[in-house]
């Protein structure tokens, strides 16, 4: 029951990293690369939201490395978080394709 429950629990983390943690990625990305250029009006607000791009970037990361740490000792907790993060990516392309 408690390795059920672990597995479990290990799919969830999976879905709202592949999900949300992609979501945050992808506007920690726009943050950080913005698409004004000098000489707009919007160019002193748009580097200003920058160094909170890196940041976001930089947590999704390091989420993701101590991820693939914690699971690399048991094969298949690593294999159902996977799977479960693969999911959650392709949900969240599928909300993003669908809503825009």
């Amino acid at each position: 029951m408690k390795n059920l429950l672990k597995r479990i629990g290990v799919s969830i983390f999976g879905l709202l990293q592949g999900t949300l943690g992609s979501y945050l990625a992808l506007l920690g990305f726009a943050f950080a690369f913005p698409e004004s250029t000098p000489d707009s009006k919007d160019y002193e607000e748009d580097i200003f939201f920058v160094p909170s791009g890196y940041i976001i970037m930089f947590v999704w990361l390091v989420v993701m490395i101590t991820a693939f740490i914690f699971f690399r000792k048991n094969k298949a907790n690593l294999l159902s978080f996977l799977i479960a993060w693969l999911i959650g990516v392709g949900g969240f392309l599928v909300f993003a394709f669908i809503s825009h």
